[in-house]
């Protein structure tokens, strides 16, 4: 360190913290005094939730803190708290923060500053709040400080921490017409002394000066790279790095950094570009959780998750649905994997408190991950419409994005809408670009309807720039079937599900990219199917990150250039088939089968895909191999006289989404024409279905119109699987929708 320059203090909180649960009281009345009892020592991240007590409520954690004389200005900083808080110092207020995934800072309050030692609580609540976004969502609220906190010790002329929990300098890159790398530097300071200015040096990866600049406190500049190295995703993600000194006369008072990069993302109704070439995007998407620790993950833990990802050789990642923590950004930039981030926003009502807070957190996710050249949209909602499609939605997204393009020209606006939601919908209107979750094959339809659907909604929108951000079905890894069908949870269905849906995502190349739903198996507390409890497994990976389940080398069959080869079903032990079906993945040309030490046979591979058909198995125990070129896989499956019942749930009536309850499909669409495979809200909005309704259902109708608790998204058909009197008759409700004509796509 130079002599001018004055040492930045940043102390880790994370060790030794009191904590307690504090039922029956809220953020909003507070006890008087804490009880004596019931603490626990705690480390951060810390998450108090676990699956067998999943509470909801107020909890404290407290923390003293023994000051230095020397410290001038202190900061309290929460990487986050799920999913509000409010901070007291010694007593005092020091601040709150409503939202569960963005940094938030407080100044340690001037009352107290000066107090020898400092006694931090934090109170904090995960209770369901509609004013509060997510209020509702398919995965788990956890609560608890599970990203760490730090103390900062600043001078008195320094950038401002506080500001939206950014470190005070707001960083946007672009390349204009030339080609040249343009940075603008946004800089938010704290300065009590006249004279101030800020040095601005930016370097390459190899510590090469690429520009330099100065300015005042206050003053955005600009700086210019006639040839900028660029960030060009998998081919070479080059960062460069803008350090900023803030000067008081002579001595540095404060400094910070950060690491940016150059490319040009465009995107339109015929796919998306990276600097200039078709780049279609075939990604996953991510869930922070992880079996055991939850949301409470180490930077150890997201790494390893990007080195999964990295594995798969996808080169986009959507982190869903809410801000991640700035290692799985940073990862992503280093990476090359272009990023959709977004906020939680996934049950829109007409609450004007939530907007402010659906802004508040946009506004934290777009200035804390501004700088991130991964990025290149920011998401506004994610399946609003499952509950309505109603005006006041359109005018809250036209609103947040418009704030997306306030607060950053440079990048897209984004939504992720279901797939009941008609292509006519004002909702693919008003974002720069429209995903759609799409799951034909598992909640309806069939697998081979994805390309029939695409066609039809690329045919009724076609400069809409569309996506697909989810599509996926779940796998229990201990759930095995010769014959896999839908809904049967088995490792196999899954594999065979998106070796028949993504060749038909991949052969529209107007779609701007695709999201595998989920990389990850992921905690959610509303589930309870396929033989699991609390988990959504749509991942190609366990929850625990210990097992990659058969589909995950299906991808890295298509997408990875690292060579290999995996034999599927090496789980599915006890065979009672005589002979098999043996499929192996692999992005080599050929694979050679041979079962108990003799070839079997050899085959090409075809869609990342070999098969061998009517391979036999003697009785007991059969070591088959597969060998690709120099790369080898094997299994040991057991022939059996019956088949082992372990393998399927009991019970089980797979072969069809809701086939189980009242009709098949083909006795419900008369095509061109209502049925109860529409949407609820579709029936309710036109006139003459909603006189059937009404007629039928009456009472389902009223509910559904005068409370905002059945998702009007879903199709009439799953509601009524659910709260349809016994002595509907649906093939008459059915038949009566089927007379009215249904013209808009």
């Amino acid at each position: 360190m130079k002599p001018e320059e004055k040492e930045m203090k940043k102390l880790s909180l994370n060790p030794t913290w009191k904590f307690r649960k504090l039922p029956g009281w809220t953020l909003d009345r507070l006890p008087d005094a804490l009880p004596e009892d019931g603490w626990e020592e705690v480390s951060l991240p810390h998450t108090w939730y676990s699956d067998d007590d999943p509470y909801q409520g107020l909890t404290v954690y407290e923390k003293t803190i023994v000051r230095d004389p020397n410290w001038k200005k202190a900061f309290l900083s929460f990487e986050a708290a799920d999913q509000q808080a409010s901070v007291f110092v010694n007593g005092c207020f020091a601040g709150s923060h409503r939202g569960g995934y963005s940094r938030f800072r407080l100044p340690v309050p001037v009352a107290v500053q000066n107090d020898s030692t400092w006694t931090v609580r934090v109170f904090a609540e995960n209770s369901l709040n509609e004013e509060i976004a997510p209020s509702f969502g398919d995965f788990t609220v956890f609560g608890g400080l599970y990203r760490g906190a730090d103390l900062l010790i600043k001078e008195e002329n320094r950038f401002d921490c506080c500001y939206y929990g950014t470190d005070g300098l707001i960083v946007r890159t672009h390349l204009d017409e030339a080609g040249q790398g343009i940075l603008e530097a946004e800089p938010h300071t704290v300065c009590e002394d006249q004279g101030c200015r800020i040095v601005y040096t930016l370097t390459d990866e190899n510590g090469r000066t690429a520009a330099t600049a100065e300015g005042g406190p206050d003053e955005n500049v600009r700086l210019t790279v006639d040839t900028p190295k660029l960030w060009d995703g998998l081919r070479k993600a080059h960062l460069y790095t803008l350090d900023a000194r803030l000067y008081a006369g002579q001595s540095v008072a404060d400094q910070t950094s950060v690491r940016t990069g150059f490319r040009r993302v465009d995107i339109s109704g015929e796919g998306l570009t990276l600097n200039g070439r078709p780049y279609p995007l075939h990604g996953v998407a991510r869930h922070q959780d992880r079996a055991g620790k939850f949301a409470a993950v180490s930077p150890e833990d997201i790494r390893e998750d990007f080195s999964l990802i990295r594995e798969i050789g996808a080169n986009a990642v959507r982190l869903s649905h809410y801000q991640h923590p700035q290692a799985a950004y940073d990862c992503c930039d280093e990476m090359g994997l272009l990023c959709w981030a977004e906020i939680p926003m996934l049950k829109m009502t007409e609450s004007p408190k939530l907007m402010e807070n659906a802004a508040q957190q946009l506004t934290e996710l777009i200035l804390q991950n501004i700088h991130h050249p991964s990025v290149f949209c920011f998401g506004i909602q994610n399946e609003i419409a499952m509950f309505r499609d109603a005006p006041f939605m359109h005018e809250n997204c036209r609103q947040l994005h418009a704030l997306v393009k306030a607060l950053d020209g440079t990048r897209f606006s984004a939504a992720a809408n279901l797939y009941p939601l008609k292509a006519s919908s004002r909702l693919n209107e008003i974002t720069d670009l429209v995903g759609y979750n799409v799951y034909f094959g598992w909640y309806y339809g069939e697998m081979n309807d994805f390309g029939p659907y695409l066609d039809r909604f690329h045919l009724a929108r076609p400069k809409l720039p569309l996506g697909i951000s989810e599509y996926g079905v779940d796998a229990n890894l201990a759930l095995h079937a010769e014959e896999p069908k839908v809904k049967d949870y088995s490792e196999e269905y899954q594999a065979l599900w998106h070796e028949t849906v993504y060749p038909q995502i991949e052969a529209r190349p107007w779609l701007w990219g695709s999201f595998v739903w989920n990389m990850f198996d992921f905690s959610s507390g509303r589930r309870n199917e396929g033989g699991q409890r609390f988990i959504n497994a749509k991942g190609l990976v366990s929850h625990d990150r210990k097992t990659r389940k058969d589909a995950f080398y299906y991808y890295k069959a298509r997408w990875s250039v690292e060579p290999f080869v995996h034999l599927c079903a090496s789980r599915f032990q006890n065979r009672a088939q005589e002979k098999i079906q043996v499929k192996c993945y692999t992005n080599q040309p050929s694979v050679r089968l041979r079962v108990n030490g003799k070839l079997s046979g050899e085959a090409q591979t075809k869609n990342g895909a070999v098969l061998f058909e009517d391979v036999p198995l003697a009785m007991g125990e059969n070591f088959v191999e597969a060998v690709a070129g120099e790369y080898t896989d094997s299994a040991s499956w057991r022939r059996v006289l019956s088949p082992d019942e372990s393998y399927r749930l009991p019970d089980q009536e797979a072969g069809g989404p809701v086939r189980n309850w009242f009709l098949a499909d083909d006795d419900m669409r008369k095509e061109g024409f209502f049925s109860i495979q529409n949407t609820a809200q579709e029936l309710l909005d036109h006139p003459q279905t909603k006189a059937v309704l009404e007629r039928y259902i009456p009472a389902l109708v009223r509910f559904m119109t005068e409370k905002n608790v059945i998702p009007l998204g879903l199709a009439l058909k799953s509601i009524l699987s659910r709260d349809a009197d016994e002595a509907l008759d649906i093939k008459a409700l059915n038949a009566e929708l089927n007379q009215i004509p249904d013209t808009d796509e």
